[in-house]
């Protein structure tokens, strides 16, 4: 069907993919906004074919074929396959052409994936040379230099595309001054760049429901029920130095009326079973009073045939006590992802984060009571972060009943740890590199530091499903490597790996053809790593 403007929310290319967090819901917002001023507009979701192939890795990757070694069919497995997830990009090319959009609008929300968005902006360009290409999203807002070097790129638009992309076609269809679009940058006839300031709207309740009808429902759907993303609020009021959306950026801190979240909800829920609403704010809990409000609503609403609710940016914990969890449990909350980022003081600092363990501790305490389950993440390797803290911070989650979820840090464009990383030389020349799967930053933690934590996470996480599955909270007995081939099933191999590391220390790994081989290691961390799990007393994560 013919129309004025096509979205694209393009392919990556990475080791894997988490389908229930590309819901296009920002591009879906700007599709409405764009709609109510009468713009005929469609959207092609590239990531929702459910297909995905085997990719080279790009040149500004290639050391980490040596760094994560011999593919590994154990449950401590890393990344190995670097893959393509979504369309071809001829595909994309072609699907562009049959759509005929004189605007053709490519998202760009992490740095990291420019290749692929770029690559769909040179596709396009070339099967339909008499569109207009415009980028958006975080990676365009931020380095707008960057992307406007690329010659398929006609124009990027900062900040909230809502603001920009209607006032921008307006411009485009009836010959206005371009200058005057919020948020715009581009190429002048003299060469010069012309680059406004990002863009954002102040009233976010001025928003129309998003056209959640262009979105792919039964792609993204849980169990067979649709899933709903919704925003709340966009920014964040904390100054987190890792982070590129705090109160240190451009684009202020906004959150909507509960009204409007649920006018929201009402609307594109209707008279549906939903089977899960996914709350995308970065800290969806600071505001207890309009969160409590905001719970009391959905479970008035949803009555009995309530939806599981998540919030996988994460929670601060001291924004939770028992009544918001208790709350938070009849609304749908089934499990937390609680944000605990280090135990270290030291490094709480350097984070610009005020300690939470205790708060922490709290909230594992009522999620318990309430017979609902956490996920604890953690950061590690920062610049100026020591890798033995994070063993402990390993250690701290080892005896308490949450499960470990440990990301390598990356540099995100426009956090101030991305201007440290710059000052100090640390900082990958090519964005593809500004990744966690990377490894981005050789520091104070190394790579082969970083690589360890992430194997040592695994192997917390599957003592952590023995004592789920076994209701004991000893570790498996230690046994001596006996030398053989593995024929077991997963979970079997896994324990037998298991009992082999608490004798030697050594993480092994095994081939399709059950071929036993060694994981490369840090010592030193694998050994304070060993020596706490076998003197604390562990939980799982149901018990």
């Amino acid at each position: 069907m013919p129309c004025d403007i096509l979205l694209i929310q393009p392919p990556i290319r990475d080791f894997y993919l988490t389908r229930k967090r590309t819901v296009p819901y920002g591009l879906a917002s700007i599709a409405a906004v764009c709609r109510e001023r009468g713009y005929r507009v469609a959207l092609l979701d590239a990531l929702a074919s459910g297909k995905s192939k085997p990719a080279p890795l790009h040149p500004d990757l290639s050391y980490l074929t040596d760094i994560y070694g011999e593919a590994d069919a154990s449950p401590f497995a890393l990344f190995q396959h670097y893959r393509h997830f979504g369309y071809a990009l001829t595909t994309i090319a072609a699907k562009a052409c049959e759509v005929g959009a004189r605007i053709v609008g490519i998202s760009s929300l992490f740095s990291a994936y420019e290749d692929m968005a770029l690559a769909c902006a040179q596709v396009v360009k070339e099967k339909c040379p008499d569109a207009y290409i415009v980028m958006g999203g975080h990676h365009p807002t931020v380095l707008p230099e960057r992307v406007l070097d690329h010659p398929a790129v006609d124009f990027v638009l900062r900040g909230d595309g809502e603001a920009s992309l209607p006032a921008l076609a307006e411009a485009l269809f009836h010959n206005n001054d371009l200058q005057s679009v919020p948020g715009i940058a581009y190429r002048q006839k003299n060469g010069r760049r012309f680059i406004r300031q990002p863009a954002y709207l102040e009233n976010l309740g001025c928003l129309p429901p998003p056209a959640v009808d262009l979105i792919k429902e039964r792609y993204y759907a849980r169990k067979g029920k649709p899933t709903l993303t919704i925003a709340t609020s966009r920014g964040c009021p904390m100054r987190c130095s890792y982070c590129s959306v705090g109160s240190h950026s451009k684009i202020p801190y906004r959150r909507r009326t509960v009204e409007h979240v649920m006018q929201e909800i009402a609307h594109t829920a209707g008279k549906r079973e939903i089977g899960l609403i996914d709350f995308e704010d970065e800290n969806i809990a600071l505001d207890r009073d309009w969160f409590t409000q905001l719970l009391h609503h959905i479970i008035d609403y949803f009555g009995p045939r309530r939806p599981e609710l998540r919030a996988m940016n994460g929670l601060f914990p001291p924004a939770l006590d028992k009544n918001i969890i208790g709350l938070m449990q009849k609304a749908g909350f089934r499990e937390l992802n609680l944000s605990l980022g280090t135990t270290d003081h030291r490094q709480s600092r350097r984070f610009n984060r005020p300690a939470v363990t205790v708060a922490f501790d709290r909230a594992l305490k009522w999620v318990e009571h309430f017979g609902m389950t956490a996920v604890g993440y953690l950061i590690a390797g920062a610049p100026g972060q020591d890798p033995m803290t994070s063993v402990q911070d390993l250690l701290f989650l080892a005896s308490r009943r949450v499960l470990a979820g440990l990301s390598v840090y990356y540099p995100a464009p426009a956090s101030p740890d991305f201007a440290t990383c710059r000052v100090l030389g640390l900082l990958p020349a090519s964005p593809l590199a500004w990744r966690s799967t990377a490894l981005s930053i050789n520091h104070t933690s190394r790579r082969s530091e970083n690589l360890t934590l992430l194997r040592l996470s695994r192997l917390l996480n599957f003592m952590k499903q023995c004592i789920d599955v076994h209701g004991d909270r000893s570790l498996p007995t230690p046994s001596p490597y006996d030398g053989r081939r593995l024929s077991e099933t997963r979970e079997e191999i896994g324990l037998l790996l298991l009992r082999w590391f608490l004798n030697d220390g050594i993480i092994r790994g095994v081939t399709r053809d059950g071929e036993v081989f060694t994981h490369s290691t840090c010592a030193e961390l694998i050994r304070v790593f060993r020596e706490g799990v076998q003197s604390l007393p562990l939980r799982g994560v149901q018990y």
